[in-house]
């Protein structure tokens, strides 16, 4: 069910708001015809002085403090399950900021650590089993090898030492006749070494433990060698394993969304539970209240790059910006998908009394004369020679041409022709009026006031938990927008056991056990490994049997959280409840808010509103409620809300919610007063309305100067309401004003 359901359903009973002001410039041009004028009650002489005064060029946009805001959504088309956080709440970063339905994907993890686990539990016991299967071998290796090592060390020679010859004089000379060469007769052959007996029989003893020796070393030698063989391909299968395990959770944070910083959730879109989501679809924000950043109106980026100067008012106090540009390909993009588009700033400098949803005026100056040389705007003519006035002089009239510069509308720039003090011939006169303002500093603001209702976003769908046998619903134990406690009966329900079923399991339970006794009789030593695989199989049907069990004698579903019933399925006596079937929606009463229609975009994160409703005792009481959730000017129009939510004390959500307890049983629908100051500037000059004339879009008004005379004067007006102007440049405190 889509929680925009619910709102929409809420804002149609008769949400209301009602603004007086408005708190920014509209149009120049309406203002004129909008202005008090006394009745005339003089006549001046039909000319002004030239005079050195300030002109200026400006546009102002409105704009709010808002923070810097990330969005985030799901990568891939979802089921939403719920959310993790809501308007208001602080979130870490990496934080879960909502889930999809994740329940098969969770199923498929929980199998593949089993798989891994049961994997590892198994080598490692191969391993253990290894190791003790060649600790006798390794022994005995030992134990041939050092036999072997001893004998080598006591090897005897392998011959008899042959004793020497004694020694013999030289040979005698042959005497003559006798035959050399290969008919001569050959002298006796050496006598060949005898062998040592010693040496047979340490080398019959030294072949029977080498050989011994080997063989067991080989057999070692193998077991090593198919252990080593086996760790390799564990070692492959278990990466493997673990890369798919990887895979799984890379998916499910696919579908899970995170907070990419840390920071306060500041938008959160109307859908709920078990709705379906496109990818890439922003469904939340998250902003971080420490980066402070304005968002105003349109700014374009050629005006801000040939601008005199842009600054931003806020409270009185001015503030140097960093202009963001927009690239004009995302300019387009956004427009063509009906955005509405806005310019982004960064305040420079101290900030620290700079709160979010203050609002500012941000003044762009296209161009500023300062002490420029100038005359009535509508002193000047045109011949075919250019630009003139006439400077009076006594009773005459004298043409003098004159070079202009800027105009703020009013009044126009002298470049030369005439000097300053010269008196120009206006065409009509000026009416004063006798009476005097003088200027004074104070507060501008909108005031708001409109009425909302409480709701709770945060919730859970209580679902039939019952898996096994036919369950048929009986009735219902609780009522819609009552509150239940963890564990209360919310409906009462007949099963219908699967009595086949039941005896199928126990058959087999009774089969596993005397497979067991068996192995046991045949020795339990070595069927060790059958029998506790066994075992594992008779615990699994004994929970089987169990759950069955339980299952066929449950007659009463119960709440598994603590909260207000804010949905009941349509379900009559004997319908038959599939598992997992909706039976009521239970609300959250500690993530509450007051909603209300946000007309005109006027209320934003961070403004403070008050907010009256009735006590336990009926008694009427206020208290102070932020907005939790931002405006269009700060998030895309998938995060946009026509909406406020009102975040309220949580110590008071319980008075405050059972304030109207019998009201038709809807008491969390009791109706709350909300009232607020937005769009304030404090510590600004305030001018009243009547003092002050628009012409092409320039405000000025007429000064008293210290020796009597009257001197219009053009200033910057940062906006306007019924009553007032309020000023950004060009006028000081103290000033004496006169009425036209």
């Amino acid at each position: 069910m889509k929680k925009q359901r619910l709102l929409g359903w809420i804002l149609l009973l008769s949400l209301t708001t009602a603004m007086t002001g408005c708190g920014q410039t509209p149009p120049q041009e309406s203002v004129a015809h909008e202005v008090e004028l006394l009745e005339p009650v003089g006549m001046t002489d039909s000319g002004e002085a030239a005079r050195r005064r300030n002109l200026y060029d400006t546009d102002i946009y409105s704009a709010t403090v808002v923070p810097y805001v990330e969005e985030y959504g799901f990568d891939d088309e979802v089921t939403l399950k719920e959310f993790g956080a809501f308007p208001g709440e602080t979130v870490a970063r990496g934080e879960i900021l909502a889930l999809s339905d994740t329940e098969k994907i969770d199923k498929q993890i929980e199998e593949q650590l089993e798989r891994i686990q049961d994997m590892e539990t198994e080598f490692a016991e191969y391993q253990l089993q290894v190791q003790e299967d060649l600790a006798e071998p390794r022994e005995e290796v030992k134990r041939l090898a050092d036999i072997v090592e001893n004998l080598e060390r006591e090897k005897p020679e392998e011959y008899l030492k042959i004793p020497p010859k004694p020694e013999e004089g030289p040979p005698e000379e042959e005497p003559p006749g006798t035959v050399s060469g290969p008919d001569a007769e050959l002298p006796p052959e050496e006598e060949k070494p005898q062998v040592n007996p010693a040496y047979k029989e340490w080398e019959q003893q030294y072949n029977y433990w080498n050989g011994r020796y080997r063989i067991a070393d080989h057999g070692v030698n193998t077991a090593l060698l198919q252990l080593e063989q086996r760790t390799a391909l564990y070692e492959l299968d278990h990466a493997y394993a673990m890369q798919q395990l990887g895979f799984l959770r890379d998916n499910k944070n696919n579908i899970t969304v995170h907070s990419g910083m840390a920071g306060n959730v500041v938008a959160l879109t109307d859908y709920g539970y078990g709705d379906r989501i496109e990818g890439e679809t922003p469904i939340v924000a998250v902003g971080d209240p420490q980066r402070l950043v304005l968002k105003s109106d349109y700014i374009n980026r050629k005006a801000a790059a040939t601008a005199q100067e842009m600054y931003a008012v806020i409270d009185g106090i001015r503030y140097e910006v960093e202009y963001v540009p927009m690239e004009s390909d995302e300019y387009t993009r956004l427009t063509a998908q009906g955005e509405t588009v806005y310019s982004t700033l960064y305040l420079k400098g101290d900030t620290q009394n700079v709160h979010l949803g203050d609002y500012v005026a941000v003044v762009v100056v296209n161009k500023k004369q300062e002490q420029a040389l100038s005359v009535p705007a509508d002193a000047i003519h045109k011949d075919d020679t250019g630009s003139y006035v006439y400077v009076v002089k006594g009773d005459e009239n004298i043409y003098t041409p004159v070079s202009t510069g800027m105009s703020d509308g009013v009044y126009t720039e002298i470049l030369s022709g005439i000097a300053e003090g010269d008196v120009v011939r206006l065409d009509q006169g000026r009416q004063y009026s006798d009476q005097r303002v003088t200027l004074q500093m104070g507060s501008f603001y909108t005031d708001f006031s409109g009425n909302g209702y409480m709701i709770y976003p945060s919730s859970v769908v209580q679902r039939n938990p019952i898996t096994h046998g036919t369950v048929y619903f009986q009735e219902f134990q609780t009522a819609m927008y009552q509150h239940v406690e963890k564990g209360d009966v919310i409906a009462t329900v007949r099963v219908a056991a699967d009595e086949i079923g039941l005896q199928r399991l126990t058959l087999q339970l009774q089969r596993q056990l005397e497979r067991v006794q068996d192995l046991m009789e045949q020795g339990e030593e070595e069927n060790k490994k059958a029998i506790e695989n066994r075992q594992k199989e008779i615990l699994k049907l004994q929970e089987d049997i169990a759950e069955l069990t339980q299952d066929y004698q449950t007659t009463a579903i119960r709440a598994q959280q603590s909260g207000i019933v804010i949905w009941m399925a349509d379900l009559e006596n004997e319908d038959i409840l599939q598992t997992d079937s909706y039976l009521v929606e239970i609300a959250d009463e500690n993530t509450c808010y007051v909603i209300l229609e946000n007309e005109g975009d006027i209320l934003t994160y961070g403004n403070q509103v008050q907010v009256s409703y009735l006590d336990r005792e009926e008694q009427q009481k206020e208290t102070t409620g932020m907005v939790a959730n931002l405006n269009g000017r700060a998030v895309s129009r998938f995060l946009h809300q026509e909406y406020a939510l009102i975040l309220l004390p949580s110590e008071l959500i319980g008075d405050m919610s059972v304030g109207t307890a019998g009201w038709g049983g809807w008491w969390n629908r009791a109706i709350f007063g909300v009232e607020a100051r937005l769009r304030e500037m404090d510590n600004v000059l305030i001018v009243p309305r009547r003092a002050v004339r628009e012409t092409d879009g320039c405000t000025y008004v007429n000064v008293v100067e210290p020796d009597g005379s009257i001197v219009r004067r053009s200033f910057i007006a940062g906006g306007f309401d019924k009553s007032n102007y309020w000023v950004v440049e060009g006028l000081t405190e103290g000033m004496e004003l006169c009425l036209e």
